[in-house]
């Protein structure tokens, strides 16, 4: 038997009919180098999202992250709905974020809600679950607030869109000392892009897992690894067991062949899930691309068997169109287990012949 695991992002249909307001950019145009990529990332997404106004107000996504290169940031999921915020800290360098706590709400049942923080450095200084006022410091003027809210049925987001309404930002730094909101620096786009191509190859190649820091005084911040990171799956977070999740990677494998894999269920506090991509981080454009341990059937002895273009009669088939992919598991609530990586799951076995093939271990 084989086993697996490895990593997150933001969601939705909505991004392409939203209305965009006018956002604001630098004029001056910033190279960028190895030693400013990473704030080149963070400038790319933060202005991304402030096109659809997070600068003034929580932008709530109602629908399911679409596949395909839609989505506005790389290694984005259906594990949840995404609401999104950019706010400038408080004179004391702050963010302050609430989630409420569920109210019971007829004909709604409590999901899995999370805030994440990220500054302007790709730096992730705070991850929690669940309801409560939350406070942190951070290392440049502006953050990017993530909420989520878990879906455990694609077929229905009732839940997650109730869970939304809990979610809540201090927007009172942006008003007191930048009223004009979040102005995007003007990263040459070019050498943005290139470098990002570059990056996310080298990533695939070297088959690492993601690597995010808390502050850039973090041991090895900057360093290649986190760079690789960010441009293959920006917006992660640094491990904290049981609370924070892990992400883990595999290389390309072959979509013209059915292949499977064999792992035993890892203990996460929370739940866990596998996600098909392309060689540029987006979803697989298929009928099924992604599966969570809510949905996954198991095995009589209690393992979990992952199938990849396998066909509907095999066990938790995920479709690739023939297409070449690379897949992410995302422990939600990481178990010691899935920290010291003891479920492997980034080999797969070729069904076709039965040869194991040698290029994946």
């Amino acid at each position: 038997m084989t086993n697996l695991f490895k990593l997150t992002a933001v969601s939705s249909l909505v991004l392409a009919s939203m209305t965009l307001p006018m956002h604001a950019v630098a004029t001056d145009t910033i190279a960028v180098t190895e030693q400013n990529y990473n704030q080149a990332a963070a400038a790319k997404y933060m202005g991304n999202w402030d096109k659809h106004g997070a600068e003034k107000g929580i932008v709530h996504l109602p629908a399911l992250v679409p596949a395909g290169n839609k989505a506005p940031v790389v290694r984005m999921n259906q594990d949840s709905l995404y609401s999104a915020a950019i706010a400038h800290a408080d004179k004391d360098g702050f963010i302050h974020v609430t989630i409420d706590e569920f109210e019971n709400e007829s004909g709604t049942q409590d999901v899995y809600t999370s805030v994440h923080i990220l500054d302007e450095n790709s730096a992730s200084p705070m991850y929690k679950v669940g309801p409560g006022e939350y406070s942190v410091k951070i290392d440049t003027d502006f953050a990017f607030i993530i909420f989520r809210a878990g879906v455990e049925d694609k077929s229905d987001v009732t839940n997650a869109l109730a869970a939304q309404s809990r979610f809540h930002v201090d927007y009172s730094g942006t008003e007191e000392f930048s009223p004009q909101g979040y102005v995007a620096p003007n990263y040459d786009v070019a050498q943005r892009d290139a470098m990002t191509k570059k990056l996310k190859q080298e990533f695939l190649e070297a088959g690492e897992d993601f690597f995010y820091v808390e502050s850039l005084d973090a041991a090895d911040a900057n360093n290649g690894r986190q760079m690789r990171s960010n441009a293959q799956g920006w917006g992660g977070m640094p491990i904290e067991v049981g609370v924070s999740n892990i992400y883990r990677n595999t290389k390309q494998f072959e979509g013209s062949v059915c292949q499977t894999t064999t792992f035993q269920e890892p203990d996460n506090k929370y739940f866990t899930s596998i996600t098909l991509y392309d060689a540029a981080g987006y979803m697989l454009d298929t009928e099924r691309f992604s599966i969570n341990s809510y949905e996954w059937d198991k095995n009589a002895d209690g393992s979990v068997t992952i199938s990849f273009g396998c066909g509907d009669d095999a066990p938790n088939n995920l479709e690739t169109n023939g297409e070449d992919f690379n897949y992410t598991v995302r422990n939600y609530g990481a178990s010691h287990d899935v920290e010291y990586d003891l479920f492997g799951g980034r080999e797969l076995k070729y069904l076709a012949g039965g040869a194991v093939n040698p290029d994946h271990k």
